[in-house]
């Protein structure tokens, strides 16, 4: 391949030189072999040449790309920096078409040449076409020239694929991000139309023709993937530029910049860029409230009644908290807490002092702080402040039991509510409030595909998975994941994360080969999707990549592929100090080392899983009982679970009976703390010390330990503790056969669909 695309070089600068100075319908194979120059060797034959290019498209193509390569290494134009806007993008498109103008207009005379060669058919593949009898194309090989020649072959004009893909690539991460087939096949599309633009237009000013290809570009290929999003924020950014630009108004820019704050939320692509956006709307709200009446509204001097406050001031303290919570979300969801916490702090304290007890303000602020407060480990504290908001927003509803928007915030405070009780372990009361949650939605809106529906099936759908219903759960995600598929980008967090919460559960089912298919080659593993749009999903998705990756080596016997994939996972876990991670134990963290912990077991590595295990309890205790503010801290309870029941596994593998034991132990009594006796992370302790009693003939123990696991009761919620499919009670029933046990089974004909909540 190296030595054909050599020849295929040589030919390309012999075409180039004579297509300059010989008319396309004059030039002969001969004159053009007879000019290739190889090392060592001086002209060749037309027969030689033809059975290397096989037809005059493809060698009027290569002359052109030798052509490009001696202009563009002239030419003054420099690949642009990093692209911050979709403004920048489009400048950016246009620079880089301007160059192939500019080229076309250099080498009009050999780029005409080739125009009539790029479509002419050769007399052979006349007579073949003729007889019905299909092209074969050429093998060429996958460099520079090779891609030419190919897209040539075929007709088109590749010239400047390769000089385009890398400038469309950075524009389209302006709104998105583009799969490498997807930017090749759109690189390769602009070159041909450029190619064929220039032809058509010799005369038009460089500038025009380079923003027509540009705007073509974006309409054609970008609008086409991203939506309406390129152009609503490139309207946004156009607009907050022309009153930044004029510096007159700041009130006029304040409000510009929360405009592109919300197109960025709204969009779910770019939270990075929504951080920074938001950070700046904050700071011109600040200074317009503070020029007013003087505050300092980055500390609590907020006091003074409500009737005190100018119309003007009270609007401009409303937009600061409205726009320090926006500031929250995005942080929150890019992975960034301890901002996110700040923001919302500051949110509620314009709301609850500037003011003067704005109660709507004030409740959005503390039902953020409370949902994030569940996720680091802040339990009861959370339990508590969402008790508070849903009151509130209950109490506000009544007074106007119409309000569209009254509603919807005392149904975002139910939402939180279910997450906590996820969070916190209270398996029963999640499914209990994630069904009510969705009857209420559906009730309300009618619509089952609206997107707040669509997000109370996803809610319904984590909390049966962590209760112990794998395939309820994913029965829930999948319906309403095909639905936001729909309606959001899929490059954007919300459908992303639709494919995590999938993962999660194939995991749980012992599927890591559908974990696979979900995660590999989606957006969420892209270093583009980790920078850009949540560090903790995308790290989050590498984690379940390699998790699944690990056990399925394991499990055909691939040990080099299990390597491979544990040193996947440190390396990323390695990654997390250069990233904003809650302070004390962040929750990713301790994930990715319970994950590095269970696949050394799974390797057999019990000794590395035991000490990796013991420190990760020791800071998760320690977490717990230190919590500092919401922000900080550690995992939640459910969390901590799941380190000793893999801590106490290492113990009985290493033969330390005692040590297992009091892990297990530890994890039921976790139910005196919150969790429910029947939440997964207990019954799976039960399980592992029934089976470590098993193997030492404590029949009587093991039977008391299997009963809660084997029970198939219904529950408060409508089912029993475990799906009838979860991995965990087909283990139970095999031991408690194997031991003599009487193992219950559902009644004929009912099974998990069955128990499925008709909402």
């Amino acid at each position: 391949m190296a030595a054909q695309d050599e020849r295929l070089a040589a030919i390309a600068a012999a075409a180039a030189t004579v297509l300059r100075h010989t008319p396309y319908h004059v030039v002969r194979a001969g004159d053009v072999a007879a000019a290739v120059q190889l090392p060592g060797q001086t002209g060749r034959s037309a027969v030689w040449l033809y059975n290397e290019v096989h037809n005059r498209r493809v060698l009027v193509a290569l002359a052109a790309a030798h052509a490009w390569r001696e202009f563009a290494g002239q030419a003054s134009w420099s690949p642009p920096g990093p692209i911050g806007s979709v403004t920048a993008a489009r400048s950016a498109a246009v620079g880089a078409t301007g160059v192939i103008v500019a080229f076309h207009r250099a080498e009009q005379p050999l780029m005409t040449q080739v125009g009539f060669g790029i479509g002419d058919i050769s007399t052979a593949e006349k007579r073949k076409l003729a007889a019905g009898t299909d092209l074969t194309p050429p093998s060429w090989p996958d460099s520079p020239w090779g891609r030419v020649a190919a897209a040539a072959w075929h007709g088109r004009c590749d010239v400047f694929t390769d000089f385009l893909r890398p400038v469309l690539r950075d524009c389209a991460e302006s709104v998105t991000h583009l799969a490498e087939p997807t930017l090749a096949e759109s690189a390769s599309r602009l070159s041909d139309i450029a190619f064929r633009t220039c032809l058509a237009d010799r005369e038009g000013p460089v500038d025009l023709l380079a923003r027509g290809l540009a705007a073509l570009w974006f309409e054609r290929d970008l609008t086409r993937l991203a939506g309406a999003l390129p152009r609503d924020l490139e309207s946004a950014e156009t607009a907050l530029a022309a009153v930044a630009r004029r510096r007159t108004d700041p009130r006029a820019e304040a409000n510009a910049s929360a405009v592109v704050v919300r197109v960025l939320l709204e969009a779910g692509t770019l939270h990075r860029r929504c951080i920074w956006q938001a950070q700046r709307t904050v700071w011109l709200w600040q200074n317009l409230a503070a020029d007013l009446d003087g505050a300092d509204l980055d500390g609590a001097d907020l006091d003074g009644p409500a009737s005190s406050i100018s119309d003007t001031t009270g609007h401009d303290l409303q937009r600061l908290s409205d726009s320090a919570s926006h500031l929250g979300l995005a942080a929150v969801r890019y992975g960034d807490r301890r901002t996110a916490a700040d923001a919302w702090q500051l949110s509620r304290r314009v709301a609850g002092q500037g003011l003067g007890h704005d109660q709507s303000r004030v409740a959005r602020a503390d039902n953020n702080l409370a949902a994030m407060a569940a996720e680091t480990g802040h339990g009861e504290q959370a339990r508590t402040v969402i008790a508070g908001v849903r009151q509130t927003r209950r109490a506000l509803l009544e007074r106007q039991p119409q309000d569209a928007a009254a509603w919807r915030r005392l149904t975002v405070a139910d939402r939180t509510r279910t997450d906590v009780a996820r969070l916190n372990g209270e398996a029963i009361e999640s499914v209990r409030l994630a069904a009510s949650l969705l009857a209420d939605r559906q009730a309300r809106l009618g619509d089952p595909g609206h997107a707040d529906t669509c997000e109370a099936r996803i809610v319904l759908g984590q909390a049966l998975l962590a209760a112990g219903h794998p395939i309820a759960a994913r029965r829930h995600l999948e319906e309403a994941a095909d639905t936001r598929r729909s309606r959001f980008l899929a490059t954007s967090y919300r459908v992303q994360e639709d494919l995590i919460w999938l993962a999660k559960a194939a995991l749980v089912l012992r599927h890591p080969r559908t974990v696979l298919e979900l995660l590999a080659g989606q957006t969420a593993e892209t270093n583009w999707f980790r920078d850009q749009v949540s560090f903790r999903l995308g790290y989050t998705a590498r984690r379940l990549l390699a998790l699944a990756s690990g056990e399925l080596a394991l499990a055909s016997g691939e040990l080099g592929r299990a390597d491979e994939a544990a040193a996947t996972l440190l390396a990323s876990r390695e990654e997390l100090g250069e990233w904003p991670l809650d302070a004390g134990l962040d929750p990713l963290a301790a994930d990715f080392d319970r994950s590095l912990a269970e696949l050394a077991l799974l390797r057999g590595e019990a000794a590395d899983a035991a000490s990796a295990l013991a420190r990760l309890a020791h800071a998760e205790a320690e977490a717990m009982g230190e919590r500092g503010a919401m922000g900080e801290g550690g995992p939640p309870l459910p969390a901590h679970g799941w380190t000793l029941v893999l801590l106490g596994r290492a113990a009985s593998r290493l033969g330390d009976a005692k040590r297992a034991a009091e892990c297990f132990h530890s994890v039921t009594d976790l139910a005196t703390a919150g969790i429910d006796p029947c939440h997964p992370v207990i019954l799976t302790a039960r399980y592992d010390e029934a089976e470590r009693c098993a193997t030492i003939g404590d029949t009587r123990q093991a039977a008391k330990l299997l009963a809660p696991v084997l029970d198939r009761t219904l529950l408060a919620h409508g089912r029993p503790a475990l799906g009838e499919a979860h991995p965990l009670l087909t283990g139970a029933r095999a031991l408690a056969e194997r031991l003599g046990i009487t193992v219950p089974y559902p009644a004929s004909g009912l099974d998990e669909a069955s128990l499925d909540i008709d909402v």
